[in-house]
């Protein structure tokens, strides 16, 4: 899975932001407000990658969180992402 070309990450006054640019614009109304776990698995995202990759990347990072709470918020994100229709 992978973020859709057409979408951008930006850092603003300490807060991280998704904006969707060109024809997507037409499409994706308004943008996407992201802590920094969402913005370390979007930043993942950006590039073809499977969830597994995603939780054993994140279970390398983030001491003292066990597997099933991260499957768990990447599944969560996942869905969230792939109900808007952000991936490919």
């Amino acid at each position: 899975m992978k973020i859709k070309s057409g979408f951008v990450l930006r850092d603003v006054a300490g807060k991280t932001f998704v904006v969707a640019t060109g024809e997507l614009s037409k499409t994706f109304k308004g943008m996407i407000t992201l802590n920094e776990t969402g913005k370390y698995i979007w930043k993942l995202l950006e590039n073809e990658i499977t969830k597994e990759e995603i939780v054993e990347n994140m279970l390398s990072v983030y001491e003292g969180v066990d597997r099933a709470t991260i499957e768990a918020d990447v599944d969560k994100f996942v869905a969230k992402l792939a109900g808007d229709n952000i991936l490919e």
